[in-house]
């Protein structure tokens, strides 16, 4: 008996430990069971047994095991959770998360589903959700909207209100309105339309980001076919591209390659995605150049010169109407010009017989009307004594391979390399007037040819004495230079 005995005191001693994980009815239930069985029975004795192992068993599983919520993402469990509610709560913080950039929640296609089970407590742990895990496995998106130009969505914004507000800021990047630019209208020439659309979180712009992208714009690219005198540079400009630009939608093509008529070549170029066409009225400050006044003064030797009054450049106030693409002036109209300073002449005194500037050009009255200017570009430097020397000619800015034209028609004296002003290029105008045109990068005519007003002579670069590149501008008459500005 003593056996017995000792059977019902470990069988108390485990309904003591698994009072731990049974609810109390049920504990009593059994507790009642125990005290009418008469252990003395061999179904007592079965029966004890059996509860033994019963209860051996459920306290080494509850003991091992925990309760937890199976996180379910399109049928495979990624992870759990301690109970439901910290379950949902997982998947809540992460959808809040992503709608962030839209001041919403964002939501999921995909199908999620919360399993609620018993695991080991090492599967527990090496399993426990983590919000880096969740979050790469669910794909979010909020309702946004996307602004549309042609077929293609240029920005994903969260509302209608962020694409309004990017638009206003567009107008204005190019517009520029200020007290001194009053914008009449600004107005996108594309149709565009704002159109709903379901969008990744991570793919929503704000204001500014979205301003950026639609300012850089798209890749375009497109087949020019080469023309008659079409050089790189030329057909650049006509495409409103840099040379390098060019090149680089070109592999193989060079600044030095030879380019025939009727040959393709790709315009490879990056455009902003939207054309603003602002209207208004401007009112800029302007200099006006001194003029250069030479007097010949018999007491100064041979080739000498003496400033007898510094020149001084006046200054101007000029309102003018205009009409701008994407901020660059297509029509422009004065229409009221106040000037603020007179410019101050300046007044040379020379020797008799300044050294003339050979050309083999020709002499004559020095009678010359509708000279053009060669390049477009405002003047660096102008004509006369200027930094402490005198300037033979006007500076006007330009970028190295930029092409620039002959001023008038009349014959080539002179292509090559002369000292100080590099590879220049002489022309004959006729009636004792002649042109020059210095620090070219390359000559496109020789000596002997007979080139038309306008025709592309050369290449704007910054060889002989020069500090960047321009074209170094002169007339001649009858040997000696002259302010261009009372030429051109």
């Amino acid at each position: 008996m003593i056996y017995w005995e000792k059977a019902k005191e470990y069988l108390s001693l485990f309904l003591t430990q698994a009072q731990k994980y049974i609810n109390k009815d049920t504990f009593a239930k059994v507790e009642k069971w125990l005290k009418s069985v008469s252990w003395k029975s061999p179904k007592a004795i079965g029966a004890l047994a059996l509860a033994l192992v019963i209860v051996c068993g459920g306290i080494f599983y509850l003991s091992t095991t925990t309760s937890a919520v199976g996180i379910v993402v399109n049928g495979k469990t990624i992870g759990y959770a301690p109970n439901m509610t910290e379950a949902k709560q997982f998947v809540q913080a992460i959808l809040s998360k992503h709608g962030e950039v839209a001041g919403t929640v964002a939501q999921t296609s995909d199908q999620i589903e919360y399993d609620r089970v018993r695991v080991s407590k090492e599967k527990f742990a090496a399993s426990a959700i983590s919000t880096e895990v969740l979050a790469g496995s669910i794909t979010p998106f909020i309702q946004g909207y996307g602004l549309q130009v042609g077929e293609k969505i240029a920005v994903v914004m969260a509302n209608e209100q962020d694409i309004d507000a990017v638009l206003a800021k567009y107008k204005d990047y190019f517009a520029k309105p200020s007290d001194k630019n009053s914008v009449s209208s600004a107005e996108i020439v594309e149709s565009f339309t704002k159109v709903p659309i379901k969008a990744n979180p991570s793919d929503v712009k704000n204001v500014d980001q979205a301003l950026d992208i639609l300012v850089k714009g798209d890749v375009a690219e497109k087949k020019y076919t080469v023309q008659q005198n079409d050089t790189l540079w030329a057909i650049a400009r006509k495409n409103d591209m840099w040379v390098e630009e060019l090149l680089a939608g070109n592999k193989g093509l060079t600044e030095d390659s030879v380019i025939q008529p009727g040959q393709e070549i790709k315009i490879v170029k990056t455009q902003p995605y939207l054309t603003v066409i602002a209207k208004g009225t401007k009112v800029v400050d302007e200099v006006i150049p001194f003029d250069v006044v030479t007097n010949t003064d018999s007491k100064l030797a041979t080739g000498k010169s003496v400033v007898k009054q510094e020149g001084k450049d006046g200054e101007k106030i000029v309102t003018y109407n205009y009409v701008e693409k994407n901020g660059s002036i297509v029509d422009k109209q004065v229409v009221k010009e106040e000037v603020v300073t007179q410019p101050v002449k300046q007044i040379i005194a020379k020797g008799p017989a300044r050294a003339p500037v050979y050309v083999g050009t020709s002499r004559g009255s020095g009678s010359v009307s509708g000279l053009i200017w060669p390049i477009s570009g405002s003047i660096t430097s102008y004509y006369g004594y200027r930094h402490g020397g005198f300037h033979t000619g006007l500076d006007i800015d330009g970028v190295t391979g930029q092409p620039y034209t002959a001023a008038a028609a009349g014959k080539v004296t002179f292509a090559g390399w002369d000292g100080g002003y590099g590879y220049c290029i002489i022309i004959d105008h006729g009636n004792g007037v002649a042109t020059r045109y210095g620090h070219s990068s390359k000559l496109l005519v020789h000596v002997g040819d007979t080139v038309s007003r306008g025709q592309t002579i050369g290449l704007v670069g910054s060889t002989g004495r020069s500090t960047g590149s321009h074209l170094h501008f002169e007339v001649i008459i009858n040997g000696s230079t002259v302010n261009p500005l009372s030429y051109l």
